[in-house]
């Protein structure tokens, strides 16, 4: 099949996208558009990337990274914009964007809404939980101050540190508070004060921050994220006096105190002098009236302890003692007597009837006690025989026989035709 004539010149891709391209940037080389941020992401580059969207439309949008490094605040979606910029393709993808140059946030001001965005990022953090702040030092030895050299704060703060406290060491360190840069310049006082002391080269109690007062943008340096992770991060306590009572910036918030001004700082980081010695020497007046106090309870206590008998008369008690002393000795001794004679009675008693029931006075009325030589009791003539060896025991002493012979034990053989004498003999 033949390809069809064309009466036009054919347009590739390419050049079609960059014909596109020139009309597109032609016809809208800068424009303000109002929309809601969505589908909003950063990435690793720097660049952002999001889309503007109202009820029936969506225009993607880029801001490069140039554009975010003077940004005051981040976009996020939801959130209501106004956005300056300039129409172009992306010739890759043939999609039209919106190159945005200015960023506004609609019914707020890009630095309100920056701070807002901090407070909640830092706020999440920790960094304003009262927890994690240090208390105050009650009688500090060495303050250091972060504060412009020239300004009429640091000149307010020595000379009432000189009035009230003048034993600390004031060390100024000096550094823009506002301004490009000052945010910057203040944490790298309060990290380089901090090295100092943990070195041991400048051990401090404090560090103050201090300015006089000023417009939002002249306090603006002390809204700034490097301030608040100096203050957090620090292991000496700081008090933050930036600005007027009705300025409460950031840094106040992260300070381990908040003063109004530089002037109030001092007076909550010393005591006066002055306050000091009038509450000495109440506590002098105090101290004596209490001791005098209790001296005149301690005379009354002597003066009752030595109007005792005891005291009068000390070696009456030891007398009174020793008297009942010997009359206890003397109830023991009576006591002892008495036990000593009953017991005595009862062994006599004993002694009697053991005498009544003793075998000698058996043997005294003339019987006797026969046992053989082994020992064994001659209860009768069948226990003997002669030849035995017999020891029999009298009332005073012992008499030892033989068993010549034993006419019970004749009677039995004599009964039985066996003649006694040739009992032991053997027959003829």
């Amino acid at each position: 099949m033949a390809a069809p004539q064309l009466e036009c010149d054919v347009l590739s891709v390419s050049a079609l996208t960059a014909q596109v391209r020139t009309l597109i940037e032609g016809r809208f080389p800068s424009v303000w558009v109002a929309g809601e941020v969505s589908n909003y992401t950063k990435a690793a580059s720097g660049h952002m990337y999001l889309s503007l969207k109202d009820a029936r439309a969506q225009l993607r949008a880029v801001l490069f990274r140039g554009v975010n490094l003077r940004m005051k605040f981040e976009p996020r979606d939801g959130l209501e914009v106004l956005a300056r910029g300039r129409l172009t393709v992306y010739e890759p993808r043939g999609d039209y964007q919106f190159q945005i140059e200015e960023l506004q946030p609609r019914g707020v001001g890009a630095a309100e809404l920056a701070l807002r965005q901090l407070k909640e990022a830092l706020l999440a953090k920790g960094y304003f939980d009262p927890r994690r702040k240090k208390p105050l030092p009650r009688f500090p030895k060495r303050i250091a101050l972060i504060a412009s050299p020239t300004g009429a704060a640091v000149r307010d703060m020595i000379e009432l540190l000189a009035q009230r406290w003048p034993t600390a060491e004031v060390i100024v360190r000096p550094s823009r508070v506002q301004g490009d840069g000052a945010a910057e310049e203040v944490a790298v006082a309060v990290r380089m004060l901090n090295r100092l002391h943990a070195s041991g080269a400048l051990r401090l109690d404090a560090i103050v921050i201090g300015r006089g007062g000023g417009s939002a943008e002249d306090l603006w340096a002390f809204n700034e994220e490097a301030v608040a992770d100096a203050i957090f991060q620090s292991v000496v306590p700081v008090v933050s006096a930036v600005g007027h009572e009705i300025d409460v910036t950031v840094a106040d918030l992260v300070a381990d105190h908040r003063a109004e001004t530089p002037s109030a700082a001092v007076v909550a980081l010393t005591p006066h002098r002055q306050e000091m010695m009038a509450g000495l020497g109440d506590l002098n007046g105090r101290l004596h009236e209490a001791v005098g106090h209790r001296l005149q309870l301690a005379r009354q206590r002597l003066d009752q302890l030595a109007s005792r008998p005891a005291l009068r008369r000390p070696l009456q008690r030891v007398h009174d003692l020793e008297q009942r002393l010997d009359a206890a000795a003397d109830r023991l001794h009576r006591a002892a007597k008495v036990r000593l004679a009953t017991a005595t009675d009862r062994l006599a008693a004993v002694a009697t009837h053991l005498e009544t029931l003793s075998p000698l006075n058996v043997l005294r009325r003339g019987y006797s006690l026969t046992r053989t030589e082994d020992g064994r009791l001659v209860r009768g003539p069948g226990d003997v025989q002669p030849g035995d060896r017999l020891v029999t025991r009298l009332a005073n002493g012992e008499v030892v026989s033989r068993v010549v012979e034993n006419p019970d034990l004749s009677a039995r053989h004599t009964a039985s035709g066996v003649d006694p004498a040739h009992d032991s003999q053997e027959p003829a």
